[in-house]
């Protein structure tokens, strides 16, 4: 049980620092989290698709956001760990944290708010006739 178990984390992990593109071919998991983040994003949130971060395709999108909300979410939860053991130094060497912490985490907001921002209501990449280059649609 814990072999598969390990198997199946290390395979996930694999394919999450795959390329968006391998082979001609998307990326299964880049595309299975965006079109879960996408089904909770309008589902769960009910959050409009013109505000969403997720959008519904074209796939080669779908991967573009996927990568972009990983990206995101590695980059926040790497400043959230750094801000804690820097608050957790301060109290240690006994210096006041209450402004230190409440301007870190204004700035964690804004930081998050700028990027949600740049990315699902400013990208020229949601056009639906923007042209990625780098991969190409089936036609069937």
């Amino acid at each position: 049980m814990s072999h598969n178990l390990t198997n199946n984390a290390l395979t996930a992990v694999k394919g999450f620092l795959d390329p968006q593109i391998s082979n001609g071919r998307l990326n299964p998991v880049h595309l299975a989290i965006a079109t879960r983040g996408y089904w909770i994003q309008s589902h769960v949130l009910h959050i409009p698709d013109r505000f969403g971060f997720f959008s519904s395709g074209p796939p080669r999108l779908q991967m573009y956001q996927s990568a972009s909300f990983a990206f995101l979410t590695v980059g926040v939860a790497f400043s959230t760990v750094w801000g804690a053991l820097t608050v957790l130094l301060a109290k240690l060497m006994g210096r006041p944290i209450s402004r230190l912490a409440g301007a870190m985490g204004v700035l964690q907001i804004a930081v998050v708010a700028v990027i949600w921002a740049a990315l699902a209501c400013f990208d020229h990449r949601r056009a639906l006739d923007y042209d990625w280059g780098d991969w190409k649609r089936r036609k069937e």
